[in-house]
């Protein structure tokens, strides 16, 4: 199985991984033959990116760091609040504290918590995946600094429900494909407010929930909104879920941009430590990030062209690949896999859409 972009998908490809609607139910299931039809509509949903299977990516498994089920029951709950929300009733959580919890039991018994799917997801439910996303993210993070299970169930809540707010947002404005003016910004920077608001009005909402809401834009430096408060000013959930909340909206495509290369990402979380985000956690975030992910298509020094087969969790820019070109872009005859960490005179140039 391998990873390609909408644009070089090809009538006749066979679809490697089912898609779901954010409501859970299957756009196009596993095992499918693509035809024109259904790539255009792929690209009318603008639906970037998906996994196809063929020779040349033969028996390259790429699993999500939880299951389908655990994922689209969060993703159906996450959708079904914001949808009572927005047409004016009050928010509920129980629904989504079953689904929190389902994700930390699920992770907390993985062996191997590095993320290595990208995550296909529509225009329309951006907000639905994002929030299931940073969930997932946030409470990885509160794993590797030895949280405990009532800990992680808190913090998953409250990164679940970081931007209700945003239900309150125009939509036109959420999803504006111009540059955004002084004003529109102004107006998305009220969900935070919105969502400690809406938070407020539950009866079954703790207070870090309402917390994280409000300042999961604040910066470490003091630079952030609404309040400006800095460092210890601010809890450390939020700190975790301002970094979840940005690494997964750099590496999400959107209809105003396409997304960043997962190098470039942890740059710039990186760059930014103890600027906008704090750089112990930013350690302990990015040390479960796969820099290319399985079923990635990639480039080498040598101009071959490969796909990641496997990753090194201690060196995540020296995965194990499979070399499917030679150095002119002919095919190979027969495939060759290397483990990068083996053999120091290949380097990953880019990453590539297809091969």
């Amino acid at each position: 199985m391998r990873k390609v972009s909408v644009d070089n998908l090809c009538e006749g490809m066979e679809l490697g991984k089912t898609i779901y609607t954010s409501d859970g139910n299957i756009l196009l299931s596993a095992g499918m033959r693509l035809k024109s039809s259904y790539i255009s509509r792929f690209k009318e949903l603008h639906i970037a990116e998906m996994y196809i299977e063929d020779e040349i990516s033969k028996d390259i498994l790429v699993d999500d760091i939880i299951s389908d089920e655990i994922r689209f029951e969060a993703r159906v709950e996450v959708r079904k609040a914001m949808d009572a929300v927005k047409l004016g009733e009050k928010l509920t959580t129980r629904a989504i504290r079953n689904a929190v919890n389902n994700i930390v039991d699920e992770l907390l018994y993985k062996d191997n918590l590095m993320i290595n799917l990208k995550d296909i997801r529509s225009s329309d439910d951006y907000l639905f995946c994002h929030s299931v996303n940073v969930c997932v993210l946030s409470v990885i993070t509160g794993i590797s600094l030895g949280y405990d299970k009532d800990k992680l169930s808190q913090l998953g809540t409250v990164a679940m429900l970081h931007d209700i707010g945003k239900t309150r947002i125009p939509y036109e404005i959420l999803n504006k494909v111009e540059k955004l003016t002084e004003e529109d910004f102004e107006i998305i920077k009220k969900h935070t407010t919105y969502g400690y608001e809406i938070l407020k009005e539950s009866d079954d909402v703790n207070a870090y929930s309402k917390i994280i809401a409000l300042t999961h834009h604040e910066r470490y430096d003091g630079k952030g909104y609404p309040l400006g408060i800095s460092d210890s000013q601010i809890h450390e959930y939020s700190k975790i879920v301002s970094i979840a909340d940005v690494y997964d909206a750099m590496t999400s495509d959107r209809v105003y941009r396409k997304r960043v290369k997962i190098s470039e990402a942890i740059e710039y979380l990186i760059g930014l430590s103890n600027y906008n985000f704090d750089y112990n956690l930013v350690r302990s975030f990015i040390e479960h990030i796969t820099v290319y992910p399985i079923g990635t298509s990639i480039i080498l020094n040598t101009k071959q062209k490969a796909i990641v087969v496997d990753i090194n969790k201690k060196f995540p820019n020296r995965p194990i690949i499979r070399i499917i070109t030679d150095e002119v872009g002919e095919m190979l005859k027969e495939f060759i896999e290397i483990d990068l960490t083996k053999n120091n005179s290949l380097v990953i140039i880019d990453e590539i859409e297809n091969i």
